[in-house]
């Protein structure tokens, strides 16, 4: 089961090297649905946070961004390799979507 702030390899060769990961946004309580909200996590050398709108995370030493403005949907059946989580920055990832989505 995929759970909210799962962090998957970036689904998309793309994009991957300057975003190597997802991480889920979307509550498991949603369901089976065959997409599922994620928002990229760049390297921090090529990403300018939005003020408090990103959240700034470390993995493996490596300075990253979660950019929750950047959400999107994707296949759920794409997120296959999971690295990880990001429940330890819940509060901050909860506090950007709340901003992004009311303001406050």
């Amino acid at each position: 089961m995929i759970r909210q702030f799962d962090l998957f390899i970036n689904p998309s060769p793309r994009t991957r090297d300057e975003a190597p990961y997802v991480v889920v946004l979307q509550s498991h309580f949603a369901g089976d649905l065959p997409t599922i909200v994620v928002a990229p996590v760049y390297r921090r050398d090529v990403f300018e946070a939005f003020a408090k709108l990103s959240v700034e995370i470390a993995i493996e030493g490596e300075s990253l961004i979660v950019c929750v403005p950047e959400l999107v949907a994707v296949s759920a059946a794409l997120l296959n390799q999971r690295c990880g989580d990001l429940r330890g920055h819940e509060d901050a990832l909860r506090r950007a979507l709340d901003r992004l989505f009311t303001g406050f």
